[in-house]
């Protein structure tokens, strides 16, 4: 069990990594790409290759196909998805709007929202803040989960919330086949794995 000094601090990483995921799932929604003059025709080229470099990046994190066709018409309306820019010593950084993009490529992709897919995992044995980071890293490594998000914490586990296009039992059996955690109480309505070190 944990002391309640190190609960606290638990806790205080547990917000700080969510901040710092959330952050870091910013960054696909930016990029920078050179320009010559800060000319509008510049900055609509800019703009089209800073879109098309961001539709890559989320698509591949996202693991969504794309239609091209579609993908090409977003570009020659990039300014649409522009939620803010500004010119640096490098050229021109965009940041695109998050909603925007991810409702084109779902569209685009023929799936949508529904199939992503929110579920609840719940893993025991976390004892430490080494051992936390040890668990959101794998978390972080699956490639199919588009976020692991810690909903709740308590001394004898952590509760996350998980979004996936692979469905509940894909998350599972891919936990399962990969041996990082280990399987308890298969018939519980929340998967639960137990983290050793």
């Amino acid at each position: 069990m944990l002391s309640k000094p190190t609960f606290l601090v638990v806790i205080w990483l547990l917000v700080f990594s969510a901040a710092q995921a959330e952050e870091s799932v910013l960054g696909l929604y930016e990029a920078e790409v050179p320009v010559e003059d800060q000319g509008a025709e510049q900055r609509q080229q800019a703009l089209r290759e800073a879109l098309e470099e961001v539709l890559n990046k989320v698509a591949e994190a996202q693991h969504t196909p794309v239609d091209p066709a579609r993908i090409d018409a977003a570009l020659e309306k990039a300014e649409r998805y522009v939620q803010q820019y500004r010119y640096t010593e490098e050229g021109l950084w965009v940041l695109f709007d998050r909603r925007a993009v991810d409702g084109m490529l779902e569209q685009g992709s023929g799936t949508g929202q529904a199939t992503l897919e929110a579920l609840q995992l719940r893993i025991t044995g976390i004892r430490s803040l080494p051992d936390y980071a040890q668990v959101i890293h794998y978390l972080g490594s699956l490639k199919m989960l588009s976020s692991a998000q810690p909903r709740l914490v308590t001394p004898e586990a952590v509760l996350f919330e998980l979004r996936s296009r692979n469905g509940k039992q894909g998350v599972i059996r891919a936990i399962v086949h990969d041996g990082f955690l280990a399987q308890r109480d298969r018939d519980a309505s929340i998967p639960t794995f137990h983290y050793s070190p």
